[in-house]
């Protein structure tokens, strides 16, 4: 069984003015918006711009939005988010330059990630009869990006560090093997005007997060600890990110 579906993508080449086009295609319900995409891409348009890599929520790399909301298109099924006979729109991510159609520029948001010092991997316990460090574990977090998108303040304020830097500090900070100097060096990015003070606590990064980092619970978390170092402060006590567990 197949279901006729329009895709409506928006469109932007640098120079030309944005539009949208719309393409009729026929495909199984159960396959995944990018199926749809690239089926678009292979029958009807090959100059429609779009990332993908892994095609099961490894990489983050083919996020944008589908019909106002931030999706990961390659584990979204057709039949979630349409019916037969239904319209998909396709934007490219919110706050973010776009390159072309679909493509948006990172290259700010990774810049906010390293400066947390946010691992793709970190080492994890051995495995049975295993030495130490010969496995790694991937993080929860992809770099997606779309908490950034779906957030209302990286809308308003470009400076503000955004939910995935800032749960990445908060990974950095309660790291065992991070260093006192490292751990001050990002709190202080942390603890400012546009770091955790700057969210108003809409939740939608953790609504849209693929993969459960919860980032608005954990910018909540560093606003306890914030909230612990003043009166840790107060009483001339080490902040609680500098104690040794």
């Amino acid at each position: 069984m197949t279901w006729k579906v329009t895709y409506r993508i928006d469109r932007y080449r640098p120079g030309e003015e944005s539009r949208t086009d719309s393409f009729d295609i026929e495909i199984e319900p159960h396959r995944t918006i990018l199926d749809g995409i690239e089926k678009v891409w292979a029958l009807h348009d090959r100059t429609l711009a779009f990332r993908h890599a892994c095609h099961h929520a490894s990489c983050g790399s083919c996020a944008f939005v589908t019909n106002g909301v931030e999706v990961l298109p390659c584990i979204v099924e057709i039949q979630d988010v349409v019916e037969n006979g239904g319209e998909i729109h396709c934007e490219p991510l919110y706050h973010f330059p776009i390159v072309a159609d679909l493509v948006v520029d990172m290259g700010d948001f990774f810049d906010k990630m390293r400066l947390m010092e946010m691992p793709i991997i970190t080492p994890t316990d051995p495995l049975p009869d295993q030495p130490p460090g010969e496995y790694n574990r991937y993080e929860n977090c992809i770099e997606c990006g779309m908490c950034m998108s779906a957030c209302p303040i990286v809308a308003t304020n470009p400076n503000y560090l955004g939910p995935a830097p800032l749960a990445a500090a908060l990974r950095t900070i309660k790291r065992p093997d991070s260093s006192p100097e490292e751990k001050a060096r990002v709190w202080e990015l942390v603890d400012s005007e546009d770091g955790l003070w700057r969210c108003h606590v809409a939740m939608e990064c953790t609504a849209v997060c693929p993969s459960d980092v919860d980032p608005g619970g954990k910018i909540m978390e560093l606003r306890r600890m914030a909230t612990v170092n003043r009166i840790r402060s107060l009483l001339g006590m080490k902040p609680k990110h500098l104690v040794s567990e």
